[in-house]
């Protein structure tokens, strides 16, 4: 693979990450080696691309580890950040979705077998599982997945649903279900970011999956980090509740049911209702409209691509709406209430775990407008955002921290590792075993065969 290995790559990431040191070879002495591979890393992701650059920051000083991720890309490069290596592999553009696909698995094979990993980490379930199995024939490395979406549900039985094709959605849902159980069930161990997803993956036939919820940088997502200034730039005032919007501008989240929502708000509210929408997305059009109407009221900031930038926005609002039902994890929402802010969000998975355990806001039918409205004016009562706000930081403090995810993780790691160890040992063992009673029987046999001198005269050949 024709790849370029700097200090820092001519083609700057379009993502924060930690300053790269001197690159020298792939490999590096270290008691474990790890390898990511996800083709829903993007410059521009979400919660998986988070995932990734925490990984590699933490990992980057680990003594006891070293860390490769390799990401889709349009180029060949490689960029050294401590014992971490990010190595970008060029792919396909996927149809214009934004995301880049690895695909070529004699190319990924021969990084592997350069790498020489203990473990490979499995980040996407189309394409990528049997696409690693294959890599890493021969290379004796435990593969581990991660149940980043909840695809059966989240791709193919609701987009089919919408599409009121009940029965056709019904039967690719257990087609889906099937795959999953073909590739992340095979693989030495699985994680899932929230146990309601853990729970179904067991239902579904998935074994060996392991709890690991996501964190937040607790540091960047706080409180403090209000600004007034900020909010008198919406026309809002201390007393005020502002909701906020920072996702994906798409169906999938639920954007078409909220702005439903907010006409009913407005219609029944007396006062203002503020909304600040965040993100990009094909249906961006229907929030310019929206901001359009309503000037005053709905700002559009369009893409935030600081981190910075949206932890000052989260702090700066009072309530925010998640109601994506196939989150397996929701990183923007447990950033929301890690700055300290109520949630309306979906009953469904992730949010609704998050919403029933902390009762830091409401749990609500993802497409139910009406539903999402009354939670809405519900917050709307003075003192009530503010209340359930500070649940949901106290929450957020005690139970999304990145550290702890890591730790845990590697535990599941080296347990993959060292058993996938054991069974090429036992395995390697065996062959040795049989071998050495394969020659031991040839002898047994020689041993037992008749002279042909012997059978020809009676007696034996050798003359006295």
């Amino acid at each position: 693979m024709s790849s370029q290995t700097h200090q820092s790559s001519p083609h700057k990431p379009q993502w924060s990450s930690p300053t790269p040191t001197e690159a020298g070879d792939v490999r590096m002495d270290a008691p474990l080696r790890i390898v990511d591979i996800n083709n829903f890393f993007s410059a521009t992701g979400g919660g998986v691309r988070r995932y990734h650059l925490e990984k590699l920051e933490a990992w980057s000083v680990d003594p006891r580890l070293e860390y490769h991720v390799i990401v889709p890309s349009d180029r060949a490069a490689t960029e050294r950040y401590g014992r971490a290596t990010i190595h970008h592999m060029r792919a396909a553009s996927a149809l214009g979705s934004g995301y880049r696909v690895i695909a070529n698995p004699l190319r990924l094979r021969a990084l592997l077998k350069q790498i020489q990993p203990d473990v490979v980490e499995v980040g996407s379930p189309y394409l990528l599982p049997d696409l690693v199995r294959y890599a890493t024939r021969g290379l004796n490395c435990a593969l581990v997945g991660f149940w980043h979406a909840h695809y059966p549900i989240a791709y193919v039985r609701r987009p089919l649903g919408r599409m009121r094709m009940p029965t056709f959605a019904s039967a690719a849902e257990r087609l889906a279900w099937w795959w999953a159980r073909r590739t992340y069930g095979r693989f030495d161990a699985t994680f899932a970011a929230a146990a309601t997803v853990q729970n179904q993956l067991h239902r579904e036939g998935v074994e060996q999956v392991s709890y690991a919820p996501l964190g937040v940088d607790l540091g960047l997502f706080r409180p403090t980090r209000r600004d007034r200034k900020l909010r008198t730039s919406w026309g809002a005032t201390d007393q005020d509740v502002v909701m906020a919007f920072p996702h994906r501008l798409c169906e999938e989240k639920n954007l078409g049911t909220f702005i439903e929502a907010y006409e009913r708000v407005r219609a029944t509210h007396d006062g203002d209702v503020y909304l600040v929408i965040a993100g990009r997305g094909p249906e961006e059009q229907r929030v310019i409209d929206l901001s359009e109407r309503y000037p005053g009221q709905v700002h559009y900031l369009g893409f935030l691509p600081r981190r910075d930038d949206m932890a000052r926005l989260l702090a700066s609002v009072d309530v925010v709406a998640a109601l994506s039902p196939t989150e397996t994890f929701g990183l923007s929402a447990a950033e929301a209430m890690a700055a300290g802010n109520a949630i309306i969000g979906s009953e469904e998975l992730s949010i609704g775990e998050m919403l029933t355990q902390s009762r830091a806001g409401f749990a609500v039918p993802d497409r139910d407008a009406q539903a999402i409205a009354l939670a809405w004016l519900e917050l709307l009562s003075p003192g009530r955002a503010q209340l359930l706000g500070a649940r949901a930081h106290s929450y957020a403090t005690q139970h999304f921290c990145w550290n702890q995810t890591f730790e845990s993780m590697l535990k599941v790691y080296s347990k993959a590792s060292e058993n996938r160890q054991r069974h090429a040992f036992a395995q390697a063992r065996g062959e040795w075993g049989a071998g050495v009673a394969t020659l031991l029987d040839q002898d047994r046999q020689k041993e037992r065969r008749p002279d042909p001198d012997v059978q020809k005269t009676g007696r034996s050949g050798v003359s006295a």
